[in-house]
């Protein structure tokens, strides 16, 4: 069943406002890092489920996967925010109770782990200077081994 007033509610929210602008061009999913991992996610068919008023997305798990990267806004050739778009619909999912609110809660903490973890790794690599992929795995495993005893959370 669709509800042709669901893009509208989604539109008129902050975050929402620039998706009638969407062509369907598919360069948010072509450019996502998300996508190239996860054949489920897939931007262009979530804006696409949005506009043709598919409230089920609302109950979908792809619109918790987005990494909030923002390339998909970087390369969009209408100024379509879509990592605010789907801001919008976790509130939306949130309200609605699909999901509860420690839910989106959590996916932003794992959203700032990720960053944290990476800004590490960054750091280990710069500092000790490790420039082949083994170094590289090396120093990952090691981070990874670190987390799951509590350090470095």
């Amino acid at each position: 069943m669709y509800d042709m007033s669901f893009r509208y509610e989604v539109a008129h929210r902050p975050g929402g406002e620039g998706l009638f602008l969407c062509f369907s061009c598919g360069v948010c999913t072509a450019t996502c890092p998300v996508a190239e991992v996860e054949e489920e996610f897939n931007p262009r068919r979530i804006i696409h489920q949005v506009l043709l008023g598919d409230r089920s997305v609302l109950a979908s798990r792809t619109i918790w996967m987005c990494a909030a990267c923002f390339r998909c806004v970087a390369h969009c050739p209408q100024g379509v925010e879509f990592a605010n778009v789907l801001q919008v619909l976790r509130e939306m999912a949130v309200e609605e109770g699909h999901v509860p609110l420690t839910w989106k809660r959590i996916i932003e903490d794992l959203d700032s782990r990720t960053q944290r973890l990476r800004r590490d790794v960054i750091a280990s690599l710069w500092e000790k200077r490790a420039f082949t992929f083994p170094e590289y795995e090396d120093l990952w495993k090691e981070r990874l081994e670190g987390g799951r005893h509590g350090e470095n959370t």
